[in-house]
């Protein structure tokens, strides 16, 4: 069976879906539809990010240094005026998150941030990367890790996931259930109407 990059085919797919400004139209819950922009660092060298974990004495497992070597940082579904998305951090930030701002000392051991969306973090749990099999990605809401949620996956089917379902959090779906859908959706409107 041939072993295919999935980090590699996923951001292919989306820049088939962009236009010359990186920006697509994307199609959220209600038929909600709106512009989404993604921005793209440029790579990190092999040796940069093999030192960075190992000065960190973390775990880099081989799909995310596959997405650093391409894109060392990066912003997916930012609105183009009023901001917003996915952030997925640069080397340089996930040291300023997990020295600087002494998460060390917040999270588990093991554990780094690798993205946020609106204060919200992803999180890998290097403990559990063990192999291309290995689940090790954990969200949690506003650093909450006692209540962090185990999306049950890796990050290069995160990425693919995440691109497919256009930004939506997918990992809170199997959750969701009729009712508390339309809780929730009865709460927007009469917020709204208010």
């Amino acid at each position: 069976m041939e072993i295919f990059n999935i980090v590699e085919l996923a951001l292919s797919g989306l820049r088939k879906r962009l236009d010359e400004n990186n920006i697509m139209l994307v199609q959220g819950q209600q038929g909600y539809c709106e512009p989404a922009q993604f921005t793209f660092a440029g790579g990190a060298e092999s040796g940069d990010i093999n030192e960075f974990f190992r000065s960190l004495n973390l775990v880099a497992p081989w799909d995310y240094k596959e997405f650093l070597l391409r894109h060392n940082g990066a912003r997916l579904f930012e609105h183009p005026q009023y901001g917003g998305g996915i952030e997925l951090f640069s080397l340089d930030e996930i040291r300023r998150y997990y020295v600087s701002y002494d998460y060390i000392s917040m999270i588990p051991n093991g554990w780094y941030p690798i993205g946020s969306d609106n204060g919200d973090m992803l999180f890998i749990d290097s403990n559990q990367c063990h192999d291309r099999t290995s689940n090790y990605l954990y969200w949690t809401e506003m650093l909450f890790v006692d209540s962090a949620i185990e999306i049950e996956m890796n990050f290069e089917r995160w990425l693919e996931r995440i691109l497919i379902c256009n930004g939506a959090h997918f990992w809170d779906w199997k959750r969701e259930t009729s009712e508390s859908y339309y809780r929730y959706v009865k709460g927007c409107v009469d917020n709204y109407n208010t």
